[in-house]
Order: structure tokens, then sequence, then C-alpha cells
């Protein structure tokens, strides 16, 4: 027996102190939602976990940008759709210029509001924008097209020009729209109807793509969530069970530690007894 040095209070006393960690990361893995607080927790799986973490944070820029694109998109064809339906105004304008039963006045009027329909389509071409970027170049030609690049995905190579065309009156080929000829203004009308459509045509498939590369990026981030879910992240319930454990050891130890501490003093007392 040792009364100097009370080997069993101080071994009891090591169990403890583990107990005591035990039970303050399992609190704290509860309270955090994550099992990987720092790289000590588990240094093979960290790496990975901060891995899955940057491609999470990539995957969601990836997929604003796509959200982005598709609105600017959006609000392009929507003033594509103005001056189309401007087109067929001015069209209907034309024929009615060439009926036998209007007078030379009526045609001043149906020519004025075709230059108004003109002056509609650039102010819809040249003041229609998202976020600065506008929908019209007017230093193209024809179909011609500019782009702006942006990124849809993670990688280096997954980016996608969006084309900027010229689509003001001049461009269209109805500048000098006339009602007085009537076969050059009905032709002049339908190549810059045709002119439209291809445009709009064109920026139909990238919206496709987009909400495809979309759909994907989407199914592709619950994967990765799921699996950086199941490194990093704390199971509650076990964890709860961890904390009941280690809590009732602790509890356990410190009533162990009380009857411990009297061992030399019930020694000392029973030597004292000895004659």
């Amino acid at each position: 027996m040792r009364l100097n040095h009370n080997m069993f209070s101080l071994s009891i006393y090591q169990t403890y102190k583990s107990r005591l960690k035990e039970n303050s990361k399992a609190l704290n893995n509860i309270s955090t939602g994550s099992k990987l607080g720092s790289a000590k927790d588990n240094p093979n799986k960290i790496g990975k976990n901060e891995t899955l973490k940057i491609q999470v944070l990539t995957n969601n820029a990836a997929s604003k940008n796509i959200q982005d694109t598709n609105s600017m998109i959006q609000n392009f064809d929507g003033s594509l759709q103005q001056i189309n339906d401007s087109l067929c105004r001015m069209k209907e304008l034309a024929v009615s210029a060439e009926s036998g039963s209007i007078t030379d006045e009526d045609k001043k009027i149906i020519q004025n509001e075709i230059n108004s329909i003109k002056d509609e389509i650039n102010s819809f071409a040249n003041n229609t924008e998202f976020n600065g970027i506008k929908l019209s170049d007017s230093s193209l030609t024809g179909l011609a097209s500019g782009s702006i690049k942006t990124t849809i995905g993670t990688m280096e190579d997954e980016r996608m020009d969006i084309p900027i065309f010229n689509v003001t009156s001049d461009n269209l080929g109805i500048a000098n729209l006339d009602v007085s000829n009537m076969d050059a203004s009905l032709n002049a009308i339908d190549n810059a109807t045709q002119m439209i459509s291809k445009v709009r045509s064109k920026y139909g498939s990238i919206q496709n793509r987009l909400e495809g590369t979309a759909d994907y990026l989407s199914s592709r981030d619950i994967n990765i969530q799921t699996t950086q879910s199941r490194i990093g992240d704390a199971d509650i319930a076990e964890e709860m069970m961890n904390y009941s454990k280690s809590q009732l050891l602790v509890n356990s130890s410190i009533g162990l530690l009380a009857q411990s501490n009297n061992f030399p003093k019930d020694c000392l007392n029973i030597l004292a007894n000895v004659k």
C-alpha cells in the first residue's frame, strides 16, 4: 500500500480526463452538427471533406451563372417578341396602304405610324439591357454576332458564348420603308421578320442547353453534398448516445475519485489502531 502517492486515484483521474474529452467532443459535434471540427478529428478524411465543400461552392456558383444567363436571354427574348409584333403590325399597315379605297392623306397617316413603329423597334433594340449588357450591338451587320462568355460548369472548358446581334431598324432593312413601294416594303418586312426569328431561335437553343446543364449540376450537387455529409456531418443520434455514455462514465469517475482519495486516510486510521 502506497500512502504518499495514491496510484489508484491517479489511475481513476487519467480515465476521468479521457472520458471528459470524449464528453466534450460529443457535445461539440452535437452543437455544430459536424464531426470534423479540426484536422486531428480524422486526418485521413479532412482533406477529402474540404475538397467536397469546395466542389459544392463552385457548383452553386456555376448554377447561379446559368440562372443569371437564362434570365438575361429571357429578357432579350421578351424584347425580340415585341419587335416581332411590331413587324407584324408594320406589314399589316403596308398591305392596308395598297387599298384602292384610301386617299393620299390616309397613306401619310399610315406612313407616320410605320415611322413610329420603326422608332419603337429602335427603342427596344437600344434600350433593352440586363445588368448593363445590351440586347443589340449597332456595330454589327446582318446576322454577324458578337459574344459574351459565361461559365456554366466547374471545369476549365465549361464555358458558353452568348451571341449578341444588331436588331436595329437599319440592320433589319426597314429604316427607309416607304408604303408607296408596296413590293419592296413587304419584302423588307419579311426579311426583317426572318432575321428576328433566326435570332430568337439561337437564343431558344441556348436556353435549352442551359436548362439541361442546370439539371445536371443540380443532380451532381445533391450527390456531392450527400457524400460530403456522410464524411463530415455528425450523426446526432449516435453523438447523443456517446454523450450520454461519456457523461455517465465521467460521473462514475468522480464518485470513484472521492472514494479513492479516502484510502490513505483509512489506511492511516487502521495503522493508528495497531498496537
